[in-house]
């Protein structure tokens, strides 16, 4: 029986395709709104006027709306308590923003709309976009291929040729920050781990249901995430990531066994990379040990703890920490401050300081009722995809938790793709009904 069950889990790649082209336009339009974010904030760079992340994240929405077949076929969203923090939180920072006059600068609009609103609204109609299987084998395979272009980035950027990275703004030291490790699209080496730590769980799922060509990428795209982590250099990253792989072993009695295989295969590559690139062992080394970031981090924290301390309720408004940040910060006794015009390196801490505790305890809330509560909750034993998806949120989502926990974390792609899984894998409790097609197609 368990032969037959994870047999039935294998999907025929001629099928699905036939299946991928048949999926409604705004299926399409999210997939494509969330591959084309890893420029979300380049588009200067790129020359275009306005991103096209943006534009199909707008006409998805549009076209679900409009569709009525997406809500009677697929089952009528269930109000929810996550729905009520949500909204709470929406309105009391939209009302910040306003109140303080953020929401009509730049900075403060996109950060309202990538940080919360976006996010928010793929968690809750992730159920209903990706409600098919074939839906979702569709953002697997779509995850996969941009895991392999960020994975190659990353190697490029690094280890070279350097030729053949794309964008060449990539390779400006004057454009984003973090120059000299991988920083992808994003010019930010944090998001570019986190985004192929994500890539690389996803690509783990898609190895696991197609076979053929899509296996054998799959496969290749996991061993190139891991890498690309790596050349990242970003300790919180490489952290969560580790973690993150073993809660969603620990938590399959399957994987449970391979664990220490998978430990060891791993710590063996790093190895071995690491000897064959002499010059990035030194890189890895000066990372692990540097501590001015960690200097940053608790200077801004502790700036963070002062402004809650003097407004516990309201905060010093949406995105005004940057602003007035410096007039909290205080030298300390053991550590130099060596940067004052930066955000809190923690984002309970961030929400707490601009929008006040309660602001915080609500962002906490939508963490515990959403993410959180799709990696703890018991799958459908009748469902083994659902089991699966509720692996990969496991996995993302204790990556996500370290760069929650010690840096901003404004990153776009990373953010979107954490709530999106967490949607995903809370699909039956969020949806009133499943889907009559719900089933996989099993392998001819």
């Amino acid at each position: 029986m368990p032969g037959q069950v994870s047999q039935s889990l294998v999907v025929d790649d001629h099928q699905a395709t036939v299946d991928h082209g048949r999926q409604p336009a705004y299926v399409w339009c999210f997939v494509g709104s969330l591959l084309l974010s890893v420029f979300s904030g380049r588009t200067s760079e790129l020359g275009l006027p306005i991103g096209p992340d943006r534009v199909l994240f707008g006409l998805g929405t549009l076209l679900l709306l409009l569709d009525p077949a997406a809500w009677h076929q697929h089952g009528r969203l269930r109000w929810r308590p996550v729905h009520g923090a949500i909204g709470a939180l929406l309105v009391l920072a939209t009302w910040s923003a306003i109140s303080h006059g953020t929401l009509v600068t730049p900075l403060g609009f996109f950060a309202l709309l990538d940080r919360l609103l976006v996010p928010f609204l793929l968690f809750c109609l992730a159920p209903v976009i990706f409600a098919t299987t074939a839906s979702r084998d569709l953002l697997l395979k779509s995850l996969t291929l941009l895991g392999l272009y960020l994975g190659l980035t990353a190697v490029f950027e690094k280890i070279g040729p350097q030729s053949l990275v794309w964008p060449r703004y990539i390779l400006d030291p004057d454009v984003g920050i973090g120059f000299g490790r991988a920083r992808g699209p994003f010019v930010a080496s944090e998001a570019m781990g986190m985004a192929l730590a994500e890539c690389g769980f996803a690509a783990a799922l898609a190895a696991a249901r197609f076979r053929s060509i899509w296996r054998l990428l799959a496969i290749v795209v996991m061993g190139l995430s891991a890498v690309g982590v790596l050349l990242a250099l970003t300790r919180s990253v490489w952290v969560g990531t580790g973690v993150g792989l073993v809660l969603a072993c620990l938590a399959s009695p399957r994987l449970r066994r391979w664990l220490p295989a998978l430990l060891g295969a791993a710590a063996l590559a790093v190895f071995v990379l690491l000897t064959a690139v002499p010059s990035l062992g030194e890189a890895v080394s000066e990372r692990a040990g540097t501590t001015r970031s960690v200097d940053d981090r608790a200077n801004t924290n502790a700036a963070a703890l002062r402004v809650i301390e003097a407004h516990p309720v309201t905060g010093v408004g949406w995105l005004r920490f940057l602003d007035v940040g410096q007039d909290y910060v205080r030298q300390a006794d053991d550590y130099p401050v060596t940067n004052v015009h930066i955000e809190v390196h923690n984002v309970v801490l961030g929400r707490a300081a601009e929008l006040g505790v309660p602001g915080a305890a609500l962002w906490v809330a939508c963490v515990v009722l959403g993410p959180v509560a799709a990696a703890l909750r018991r799958p459908r034993r009748s469902d083994q995809e659902d089991a699966h998806w509720r692996l990969v949120s496991i996995a993302i989502t204790a990556m996500w938790l370290f760069p929650v926990m010690l840096s901003p974390n404004p990153y776009p792609l990373p953010n979107f793709l954490v709530w999106t899984v967490a949607g995903i894998a809370l699909r039956p409790s969020l949806l009133a009904q499943e889907p009559a097609s719900q089933s996989t197609r099993s392998t001819r």
